[in-house]
């Protein structure tokens, strides 16, 4: 998939861990600001036309967590690079782009801004971070 090679490429070249996953998902380990890192993953699908598309995805909190959802619904008028979403009973900001047009440039911003703004979540969430790859 395309997405996936460019966020590999885009993980190198600002010196992120990255590796693939054995569920075919690939996991970028993304430097936030300072000391914080974010685990970003890449999923593969098609879209609603079945062409190829991918998931750029993080988890921000658990639901349980949060304190005010409204906050939350905000913040997706406010991001340009994800929104925020519940999976179950996980909150996470999720980017999604088709395959075959997507760019370096485009990915490499999407897996950041998608890290940062969940890392911003959690740290607002927790007050620290959870999870490292």
């Amino acid at each position: 998939m395309n997405v996936q090679s460019l966020a590999i490429q885009a993980a190198s070249m600002k010196g992120w861990a990255a590796q693939h996953e054995h569920n075919g998902d690939v996991r970028i380990e993304v430097t936030t600001q300072g000391h914080r890192t974010q685990l970003v993953a890449i999923t593969t699908s098609t879209d609603a036309d079945g062409d190829a598309a991918a998931f750029i995805w993080s988890k921000a909190a658990d639901l349980h967590a949060v304190n005010d959802p409204w906050t939350l619904l905000t913040l997706n008028g406010q991001l340009t690079y994800g929104r925020v979403a519940l999976k179950g009973q996980e909150i996470l900001v999720l980017h999604s782009m088709l395959d075959h047009t997507a760019d370096l440039a485009e990915v490499g911003k999407a897996v950041f801004y998608v890290a940062k703004a969940a890392d911003d979540i959690e740290q607002q969430t927790y007050g620290h971070y959870t999870d490292q790859l």
